[in-house]
């Protein structure tokens, strides 16, 4: 896309704020697209990117490690279950999904070398995804999406993917988010790799809330067919959900983490694929033919690594945990007021997330609705990026009970 003179210039950014060149500020009020959360340039992370700048850049992470990339896995071991304990840096969410197709995938090949050559195991490599899923932009990633205007024009470069409709709306029963996700299990479980979802919150697909109850179901139903469970907690985890991550909220955990955009609190591109035990000892071989070929020139950089590790550190204090519960009584007593608008399809709200569904003539992602409200938000001081005619809020966690009412006030006002 060109950068045009008619967008505006950010000159700076600092707690819950985008400042403009022109003299405006405006609340970031979508976290610019889900990566900041303890705030803009938060000093923690600001002296941590410093402090490791001065030590070391880049070192290419095949033939060296780094304190940074060694005590960022220490401590993740320390939050994440002990059964996932392996950890695979990338550098964005498209790739940390790639890179558990790719493990998953390759895992089943392996992981019974007497059976290698076998039919039963060949034919594993097919996933199971969500009509709503969006889990990125690279090829790998936009086969496990769900079909919309981001893949449309790669249609047939896209790999075949067994894709189950689901609900959508939160009065939608618990039926409709497994009924069909049963059928497709059935019928394709013995091609099947492993099965990919967000948990409890399908992101760029219109923040679509799934039940618990069905997306537990969903896991358990997988994992008696012996299915690799992929959760897709780049958007989801580091609090988006009113947990450090949501398969805590679930009380299952997958074989495969994908993780990416709050792990440095939005400071820095970095990601991790935490794969089990398991999936671990299927590349343990003397033969080179049997590794994970995957890299990155960026792949643990100590820069990225040190501001994550800051940002983890920080991030678990409890003056973060009582963020999320403010943000989110606030949005329960907001909906509250308009529940059953006529204006609205649905109205729904999850930890720090909170999505208005507006009924308009145009909907889905390519409604008018998203720019005409874009602009109108913007004229009044609040950045918002709706996904077509689903409206949200996503906000940084440092974010003001006043400034919550702005951008509520924003909302409200297209009632």
């Amino acid at each position: 896309m060109q950068i045009t003179s008619s967008w505006p210039e950010a000159s700076h950014a600092k707690g819950s704020r985008i400042y403009l060149k022109q003299g405006q500020s405006l609340i970031d009020a979508v976290s610019s697209w889900w990566v900041i959360t303890i705030g803009h340039c938060a000093p923690p992370l600001v002296k941590a990117l410093q402090t490791q700048a001065q030590k070391m850049d880049q070192v290419l992470f095949a033939n060296f490690s780094h304190p940074p990339a060694k005590k960022l896995a220490q401590e993740l071991k320390k939050v994440l279950p002990k059964e996932l304990a392996y950890l695979f840096f990338s550098d964005n969410g498209s790739t940390a999904v790639e890179v558990a197709l790719k493990m998953a995938i390759q895992s089943w090949k392996q992981k019974d070398k007497s059976f290698k050559n076998s039919k039963h195991l060949q034919k594993r490599n097919k996933f199971l995804s969500f009509t709503h899923s969006y889990h990125g932009d690279t090829l790998g990633a936009m086969s496990v999406s769900g079909q919309s205007l981001f893949t449309r024009p790669y249609k047939k470069m896209l790999f075949s993917v067994i894709r189950a409709k689901q609900g959508r709306f939160s009065h939608d029963p618990e039926a409709m988010y497994v009924e069909d996700f049963k059928a497709q299990l059935k019928k394709h479980h013995s091609q099947l790799a492993g099965v990919i979802i967000e948990p409890f919150v399908q992101g760029a697909g219109g923040m679509v809330m799934w039940p618990k109850k069905a997306l537990k179901e969903i896991c358990t139903l997988s994992r008696q067919k012996g299915l690799y469970l992929i959760f897709d907690e780049v958007m989801t985890g580091f609090g988006r959900t009113g947990e450090l991550f949501a398969f805590q909220k679930l009380g299952i955990t997958p074989d495969l983490l994908c993780l990416s955009k709050g792990l440095t609190g939005g400071f820095m591109p970095l990601a991790l694929t935490v794969a089990n035990k398991n999936i671990y000892e299927s590349f343990l071989s003397d033969h080179k033919k049997d590794l994970f070929f995957h890299g990155h020139s960026f792949t643990g950089n100590p820069v990225g690594c040190a501001v994550a590790l800051a940002h983890l550190k920080e991030i678990q204090k409890p003056r973060w945990k009582h963020q999320w519960e403010k943000i989110n009584t606030f949005y329960q007593k907001k909906l509250s007021t308009v529940k059953g608008h006529p204006n609205l399809i649905d109205a729904r709200a999850l930890g720090t997330i909170l999505a208005l569904e507006f009924r308009v003539k145009n909907q889905g992602y390519g409604s008018y609705f998203a720019e005409s409200l874009s602009q109108k938000a913007f004229k009044q001081g609040v950045f918002l990026r709706p996904l077509g005619n689903v409206a949200y809020i996503m906000p940084p966690y440092c974010i003001s009970q006043q400034e919550l009412e702005q951008v509520w006030h924003v909302l409200e006002s297209e009632l």
